[in-house]
């Protein structure tokens, strides 16, 4: 039987490295200061839940093990910026079909009000307008104003409200949707 499908394995293997999304490292100077921006890498996790405990006063919204999973996906990338090499920054984005959901955005408190989490939702909209994709989704706490202020100034509205979506705090999210192109 292994015969029959031999080829099969490495045709499964070219098919999930042609579908994997790349992108090329870039430096940002960010308050005089140089930074990296790359995709993330699973030996980056433990500095991205330290990252994650530091805004959410200790809590944990994702394990190690969700992050290992979702940066290893093939329809995800994830982002981090980079001091030297401390995490100061990350996004991740989910592609499935015509649609990009962004899963995460994270910005170290030292860091924020830069631009840091604007220019990577600028990011993000270029790779999924490339992608052709025709929406860009995310969720925001109902009561998260600075979000969703940004948000709204890139373009974003509010689709519909999530009841409960946050289940540790019994919080409502806006799903909030760009559209990209026209249908």
């Amino acid at each position: 039987m292994w015969k029959k499908f031999k080829h099969f394995g490495s045709f499964w293997l070219l098919a999930k490295e042609k579908k994997f999304i790349k992108f090329a490292p870039e430096k940002i100077i960010v308050n005089q200061s140089s930074l990296s921006i790359r995709q993330a890498q699973v030996k980056d996790i433990s500095q991205i839940l330290l990252l994650e405990r530091s805004l959410y006063q200790g809590k944990q919204p994702w394990n190690s093990m969700a992050f290992h999973t979702e940066i290893s996906r093939n329809d995800s990338l994830y982002l981090v910026v980079l001091q030297t090499q401390c995490v100061i920054g990350l996004i991740g984005v989910h592609f499935d079909g015509s649609n990009a959901h962004i899963t995460n955005l994270m910005v170290d408190s030292s860091w924020q009000k830069l631009g840091i989490g604007t220019y990577l939702i600028k990011k993000v909209i270029e790779i999924a307008k490339n992608k052709n994709c025709k929406e860009l989704s995310l969720e925001v706490k109902d009561n998260n104003f600075t979000a969703q202020n940004l948000y709204y100034k890139l373009g974003f509205t509010v689709s519909f409200v999530w009841p409960n979506y946050y289940q540790s705090s019994h919080q409502d999210a806006f799903n909030m949707v760009l559209k990209l192109a026209s249908d």
